[in-house]
């Protein structure tokens, strides 16, 4: 999995790529707890591709999703993969996250 970070307008916008599973969701926690701290109005996290997330980085989305709400914030999705979207149609989770489907909808 690869991790980068970069501001678009007033979005903070983490693009990962590759599988989010047991193995590396430390990586992705890391990132989201130290921009889900209130610094950010908004954080997105374009998912583009990623193309496969198991039960621990859905965890790990939830927990970024809820520390932005305690901040004020607003946390996003954006450019999910039909095989992630489906992951989470399935656990209702596609209508607890603001799900963006372009990064023209972010500007």
């Amino acid at each position: 999995m690869e991790i980068e970070v970069k501001d678009v307008g007033e979005h903070k916008v983490i693009v990962v790529s590759g599988e989010i599973d047991l193995y590396n969701v430390s990586d992705l926690k890391k990132v989201l707890f130290s921009v889900t701290d209130g610094t950010y109005p908004s954080v997105v996290v374009d998912m583009k591709n990623v193309n496969y997330m198991d039960s621990s980085g859905i965890g790990a989305l939830v927990a970024g999703q809820k520390k932005m709400k305690a901040h004020g914030g607003k946390f996003s999705l954006l450019n999910i993969h039909e095989d992630v979207l489906n992951i989470l149609r399935l656990a209702t989770l596609d209508k607890f996250f603001t799900i963006i489907e372009s990064e023209d909808d972010l500007l």
